[in-house]
Parts: C-alpha cells; sequence; structure tokens
C-alpha cells in the first residue's frame, strides 16, 4: 500500500492534529457521560435507585466503563499511528488544535464495524458487490486501470477494488477516516476489538446486545497484495491525476456544490471513462443546490456524461443488527461514461 500524500506536506496540517486531539479526547468525553448519567440516576428516590438496580442497570453501566476503557484502547492506538507516520507532537496538539467532535470518533468506530468486520458484512453486501461488478465488467480482472475512490472513508470499497488487480486510490477529506483506514490496512485478521454500541442507549433489547464485542479486520490487508492500493488525503476537488473510473459511494450528497463535485469527475477521467456511482441524497446543512435523482441525471449529459445503466437498492448505514430500531435509505446507482 503506498500513501500518495500525507497530511504533514498539505496545509490541513490542522485538520489531523483535530482529529489527532479528537482521539485522545475520547476517554474524558466518555467519563464526562458517565458522570452525567450517575448524576441522573442519584435523583431517582432511593426505593427506585434500588429497584432500578435490581434489574441489572447498575451492573451494566460498570460493564460499559470496562468497555470505553476498551475502545480507547483503540483510539489512542490511531492517535499513536499519527504521532509515527505524520510527527504529530503533543506540543503541537497543546498548542494548535480544537479537537474533533466526540460524535466523530464514534462514528469512525461504528464504520470499522461496517468496513472490516463480519458484523458489516450484511450492509456491505448490499452496497459494494454493485460497484465491484460494473468495475469488473468494464476492465476485467488484473487491468491496471486506474481507479478513484473519494469519501472512502476507512477503505474497505477502495481496498476491494485493488484486489480486481486495478490501481486504486482511496482519497478522504476527514483526516480521521484518513487515520482510520490507514490503521485498519495494517492489522492482521481479528486482531482488535471494539464495543461500537456502549454510546447509545436508546433501542437496547439487553445488556449482552448493547457490550457486544465486534472483532476486526474481517481480512488481513498486511498478508494480502494490495500494492496497487494507494490512500491520500485531501480534498478531490483539488486533484490532478487521470483517472480510467472514479467509484462513488454514499459520496455525491456530501457536496456544498454538487454541480462541482460531478465537473471534478469528469475532469479527472480520461475519455471513455466510467464513473459508477451508488448511494442515496441526503443532503448536508447547507448545499447550494438540492437535486432529486431524476433532476440530476437528467443533467449529467449537460456534464459530459452518458447513463449507460441504472439500479436501484435498499440498505442501512452502519447499523446496529440487534436494536430495536432500523431506518433503510432508497439508493440510486448509474454508471456514467465520460464523453
Amino acid at each position: 500500500m503506498r500513501r500518495k500524500s500525507t497530511a504533514s506536506e498539505t496545509c490541513d496540517r490542522k485538520l489531523l492534529l483535530d482529529a489527532v486531539a479528537g482521539l485522545l479526547a475520547y476517554p474524558a468525553e466518555m467519563k464526562n457521560l458517565a458522570a452525567r448519567r450517575r448524576m441522573l440516576f442519584s435523583r431517582l428516590s432511593p426505593r427506585h435507585q434500588r429497584i432500578a438496580g435490581s434489574s441489572g442497570y447498575s451492573k451494566r453501566i460498570r460493564d460499559l466503563d470496562r468497555a470505553v476503557t476498551r475502545n480507547t484502547e483503540i483510539t489512542a492506538s490511531i492517535a499513536k499511528l499519527a504521532e509515527k507516520q505524520f510527527g504529530v507532537t503533543r506540543a503541537e496538539l497543546l498548542h494548535s488544535t480544537r479537537p474533533a467532535a466526540h460524535s466523530r470518533v464514534v462514528e469512525l468506530l461504528k464504520h470499522f464495524v461496517r468496513d472490516w468486520s463480519d458484523e458489516g458484512e450484511r450492509e456491505r453486501s448490499v452496497l459494494m458487490p454493485p460497484i465491484l461488478d460494473c468495475i469488473r465488467n468494464e476492465f476485467g480482472l488484473r487491468s491496471g486501470k486506474r481507479i478513484l475512490v473519494p469519501g472512502a472513508g476507512v477503505g474497505r470499497l477502495a481496498y476491494e477494488i485493488s484486489l480486481l488487480g486495478c490501481q486504486t486510490d482511496a482519497n478522504e477529506f476527514s483526516s480521521l477516516m484518513h487515520l482510520g483506514n490507514l490503521f485498519a490496512l495494517e492489522q492482521t485478521a481479528n486482531s482488535c476489538s471494539v464495543f461500537p454500541f456502549v454510546h447509545n442507549f436508546s433501542y437496547q433489547r439487553s445488556s449482552s446486545s448493547q457490550l457486544r464485542e465486534i472483532t476486526f479486520p474481517d481480512v488481513s490487508p498486511p498478508e494480502t497484495d494490495h500494492s496497487s492500493l494507494s490512500v491520500s488525503f485531501g480534498d478531490f476537488l483539488a486533484l490532478k491525476s487521470k483517472y480510467d473510473a472514479v467509484a462513488t459511494l454514499f459520496f455525491i450528497d456530501t457536496a456544498e456544490n454538487v454541480l462541482a463535485y460531478i465537473d471534478t469527475i469528469h475532469r479527472l477521467l480520461a475519455p471513455g471513462g466510467i464513473w459508477v456511482n451508488y448511494g442515496p441524497l441526503k443532503w448536508g446543512s447547507a448545499p447550494r443546490v438540492e437535486l432529486t435523482v431524476e433532476e440530476l441525471v437528467s443533467i449529467l449529459p449537460e456534464l459530459g456524461f452518458v447513463v449507460e445503466r441504472r439500479w436501484t437498492g435498499d440498505a442501512e448505514y452502519v447499523a446496529d443488527s440487534e436494536s430495536m430500531w432500523h431506518g433503510h435509505y432508497g439508493l440510486e446507482g448509474w454508471v456514467a461514461r465520460r464523453v
């Protein structure tokens, strides 16, 4: 695996430092949440405290503390990787950071489950095969074609594409996700464990469900030939290379301006190259335009694409399979060729 660029070589080092600070702040954030939970419990009458405690609630709270300690081992290890690979120092962290939001660190732990665990196979089996099939059908195996995966997250889709024999670039703008990708690729099969569901107290069926341990990765990247995979950090709008295909999964609706995203995909693709997209249209907090699927597809010819194939799907996203609540996204997929 090649690292094409490093955060220490760009103007985005502050984002890297914020990510590391957020990882290191995880135990303190969780301790504060636990203290608040105990404070609220103490407001119950002694009788209600006794009854609730007899249900196993008090024991579950203590067990959750131990699970959080185990999660801290993972967040600390990722922070240490950043110190090693990017030369991050504690002095930098003290003087120049605003820690990444705690919710983003929790999201990272859940993405390890989605991308790199047996638990996440249920989601991956819906989301990734359509994209992999499109690339395989277009290029065959061991083609050496150059594929870009922007918004790669912690990297499983890009990893799977690289195993098809394509030169694959996993590009990610989130420093947390980028570090998570690098971390996952260094681990042997089932060498890590995380307790991803301890952060949510709603919709829990049992303590064993909330406290279950998930091991990852389900494969062993260091023992697999993924020399054709590179991992880069930065804004894909600024990329300069040319690619034979661009694969986007749960990505285009992150755009402030989706037309700029599509223009960039067109610019990065070689003539005749393909764009494979799959995902919902869950627009962010401040998009300049919020198109429907049909509106978006209708303007692709004007933006230099011919849509050759479309399909639909349905999937959850970083879901807890044992939760009492399940939410599903309707998904739209297409293959569009650059003209």
